[in-house]
């Protein structure tokens, strides 16, 4: 009984994290959805980050109410509960190995040419209010990079050259004293000169997929301590089925 007693508590444990890790998964989900301060016009392709909010909305609810409902079971040593429990964290598990098998295999086909496309027709320089233009400025000044491939990319026939016919690039992409939006160009006629040191030649889809690959290993960890946790609910939720009356 002893034992039994133990497992039922830490069951109960598991499934507080579980629901604790549902509960923000739901609020960063809604979050994004409200759409706070025009957040999904960073990209214009909205239907993506749409999708992607309510996804993780529907996902955080459903592990919210997977913590729960095995709270319920482990304190109540309800067989009916820990069984349907334990069907819900297995498919739970599988559809996460199938999710993280897929992103591995399809990560790397993610192109710069539909985010190009997008900041080409829709960008209009450092001075528009427009929410689009806004979010890349401060994208481009905050990380220190410029359009998605490199300066050319305001070129080309965009829509920045259409508005602005005497100018390379925004401002944006120009070298600051300090990495705030506030602070002051080294130099504006070094930068359209493409002086080395005055521009930033690295374009922004390049500097993401860095970050990207420095800090893999962060979100990687924590999705296999969220597998770890389901594992240990699955083994503790089929022991207690087992030993309870």
């Amino acid at each position: 009984m002893g034992v039994l007693s133990c497992m039922k508590y830490l069951m109960f444990i598991f499934n507080v994290l579980v629901f604790a890790g549902g509960t923000c998964l739901a609020g960063v989900g809604l979050w994004v959805a409200v759409d706070p301060a025009g957040f999904q016009d960073i990209v214009a392709a909205k239907a993506v980050l749409s999708a992607g909010a309510y996804l993780l909305l529907a996902v955080g609810i459903a592990l919210s109410l997977l913590g729960f409902l095995g709270c319920c079971g482990a304190l109540r040593r309800s067989r009916p509960l820990l069984l349907v429990f334990f069907i819900l964290v297995s498919l739970v598990f599988i559809t996460q190995l199938v999710g993280a098998v897929l992103f591995l295999v399809h990560w790397k086909q993610i192109r710069p040419e539909l985010f190009l496309s997008e900041l080409q027709r829709n960008y209009r320089g450092d001075e528009s209010a427009e929410v689009f233009s806004t979010a890349w400025n401060t994208l481009m000044v905050t990380f220190s990079c410029c359009g998605v491939l490199g300066p050319e990319d305001f070129g080309n026939g965009s829509r920045f050259q259409e508005l602005h016919p005497g100018t390379p690039w925004p401002q944006a992409c120009c070298t600051r004293d300090g990495v705030l939006q506030a602070g002051e160009l080294l130099g504006w006629e070094q930068c359209q000169e493409r002086s080395p040191g005055y521009i930033h030649e690295q374009g922004c889809f390049a500097t993401f997929a860095r970050t990207l690959q420095k800090y893999i290993s962060v979100p990687g960890t924590c999705s296999l301590a969220v597998l770890g946790i389901e594992i240990f609910a699955m083994f503790f939720a089929f022991c207690l089925y087992y030993n309870f009356d």
